[in-house]
């Protein structure tokens, strides 16, 4: 008997266990949600958000447009807004210089907004070693400024520097399903998630190729659409179908589930995008619920505890 792909979600979501043993527990408590720019304009279906101890920035894709927010401790306040009317902004980075990079999923290239509010153009990769379009599924930008193209074009990822200048690549694994998003570590390691076979890869250092750092998670999750890590290594993919995250150790191991499907405060529904500060706030972009909701993470050691998320009575 075939059973229903929304049961399979559900069963894995009851049956995964909250933590592993001897896992680091994380706790996200819920701290508030965003839910209009400065101006009071609702947000319409956010898929991407990038983080810093101070800032916020959120590509509010359903308006074509990029929000800019200030943090103080558990105050968000909207600052400004770029819009974007041709383009669909899908993943938002900030530099170490106060740029921000955006993700346009229309054209399948990276803009550049400086840190006035001003589109400064487009990067465009130069000096590769082969000739190719390059067409980038996400990216993400390291603490020397470096900017690592996933591309699933070439099968590649593409390491440049702020000019676009090609200075390494990163080749796939062998076999993968579709890999759909990046991350890189303050280290200099890059980890990539395969949404379709629930797989994490890695490469560590100057790795040229990808290769796996867990099995299929499937058991665990239904649809892992992004990734973040956490100061102390700990991964959260975002799973998008199955409404939740699931964090994974970094050595590979599976440390359970957060979060589930909801649409009061600390519930997610159809999320896309999670960004970690060094403060230790977490921001997931809500998608569906057209929300950008705020968590604080509490990385303490092993230890008891639920691993439930906190959500206001």
């Amino acid at each position: 008997m075939q059973v229903p792909a929304a049961l399979v979600v559900v069963l894995s979501v009851i049956f995964a266990p909250l933590e592993s043993l001897g896992g680091e527990m994380r706790r996200l408590q819920w701290e508030s949600s965003i839910y209009v720019d400065s101006k009071g304009v609702g947000l319409n279906l956010p898929e991407g958000v990038a983080c810093e101890s101070d800032a916020l920035v959120v590509a509010d894709s359903g308006n074509a447009r990029i929000l800019r927010y200030s943090v103080s401790g558990e105050t968000v306040t909207g600052e400004a807004e770029v819009d974007l009317p041709k383009a669909f902004p899908i993943k938002v980075r900030i530099a170490k210089n106060g740029d921000v990079y955006f993700l346009d999923a229309r054209e399948r290239r990276i803009g550049v907004i400086g840190a006035d509010g001003e589109i400064r153009g487009f990067l465009k990769p130069k000096g590769l070693p082969f000739k190719t379009q390059v067409t980038p599924r996400s990216f993400d930008i390291d603490k020397r400024g470096l900017i690592y193209l996933l591309d699933i074009f070439s099968e590649r990822v593409f390491v440049v520097d702020g000019e676009g200048q090609f200075v390494r690549q990163i080749r796939f694994p062998d076999e993968y399903g579709f890999l759909s998003d990046l991350t890189v570590d303050s280290q200099g390691n890059v980890f990539v998630v395969d949404s379709v076979a629930a797989v994490v890869f890695k490469a560590a250092g100057d790795s040229e190729r990808l290769s796996a750092l867990t099995e299929s998670l499937k058991a665990f999750m239904n649809f892992p659409k992004s990734l973040a890590v956490d100061g102390r290594g700990v991964i959260y993919l975002v799973d998008q179908n199955g409404s939740g995250l699931a964090l994974v150790g970094y050595g590979g191991d599976f440390l359970g589930r957060k979060l589930s499907l909801g649409w009061n405060q600390g519930g997610l529904y159809y999320p896309s995008d999670i960004c970690i500060s060094e403060t230790g706030n977490a921001f997931i972009a809500d998608r569906n619920n057209s929300r950008v909701q705020v968590f604080k993470v509490n990385m303490g050691g092993s230890g008891g505890g639920s691993g439930e998320a906190r959500a206001p009575e």
